[in-house]
């Protein structure tokens, strides 16, 4: 298996904070961002390479989307970045959350996107390592797969993906897909992207709305945690280095106003 971090990781800037009144104007905003970033990397490489995570994310970015007429999906390529171990179908998949709000109205091809297996998702080593194989197997083993975009949530309690304060998995260094068998968030087993590669990225949008998140947006942003990178919630240790930050003012409440 090849190491998921690049040999020279470029180093971290500062996150660039979008602020709007509500889910629906951040939405608009994260989907402006999007759009710019897939038409850059088709001129570029011919392709845009995209990793959504789910939650509220694919509603609130999806309908944006739609709305904007974006042209040359059949270009896009969709992954996830964490996923539940669950079938495709079932209510819990983050593919059927993308499914209904992204890849059905922007008519991206099927044949474009690189999902969980769906006969192989009851047991979460077995799916993270046929993931893995998927993904090297579009990007190449050689070196950490590097996406145009990774889409990430956060919730309350400050996690991304499915990485979640003080767990193991933060400190994981060689895989690319992890397995977790007891997410404090039900549904238990999981597949996630590690660290490296949200890192690795060329970038990474964090789309955060709602006041139950503004205590961890707080502390991510303004650094209030205290102590090293151990202490830091998992969102926070995203040190990508291009990061950006589309919030509703629910979640920007507690946010200094230099910051806002």
């Amino acid at each position: 298996r090849p190491p998921p971090t690049p040999s020279a990781p470029p180093p971290p800037s500062t996150p660039v904070l979008t602020v709007r009144k509500d889910s629906n104007a951040a939405g608009q905003a994260a989907a402006d961002f999007i759009i710019d970033e897939a038409e850059k990397a088709i001129a570029a490489t011919g392709r845009f390479t995209i990793a959504f995570s789910g939650g509220s994310l694919p509603k609130i970015v999806g309908g944006a989307l739609e709305s904007k007429g974006v042209q040359h999906t059949d270009k896009w390529f969709v992954f996830f970045s964490d996923e539940r171990c669950v079938a495709l179908d079932h209510e819990d998949s983050n593919y059927k959350n993308v499914d209904l709000h992204v890849l059905q109205p922007l008519k991206i091809p099927k044949e474009n996107v690189v999902c969980i297996d769906g006969e192989q998702h009851k047991d979460a080593a077995i799916a993270a390592k046929l993931y893995e194989e998927s993904v090297h197997k579009f990007f190449g083993r050689s070196a950490c797969p590097v996406f145009d975009l990774i889409l990430l949530g956060m919730g309350p309690d400050g996690h991304t993906c499915s990485l979640f304060p003080g767990h193991p998995l933060l400190n994981e260094a060689k895989a690319t897909v992890a397995a977790i068998t007891d997410s404090p968030k039900p549904p238990s087993n999981r597949i996630t992207f590690t660290l490296p590669v949200l890192n690795a990225a060329k970038a990474v949008a964090f789309v955060c709305c709602g006041g139950g998140k503004s205590g961890s947006l707080k502390a991510v942003i303004e650094g209030g945690e205290g102590g090293g990178s151990e202490q830091q919630l998992p969102a926070g240790r995203v040190k990508n280095e291009r990061v950006y930050w589309y919030v509703d003012e629910a979640a920007a409440v507690e946010l200094s106003k230099k910051q806002v």
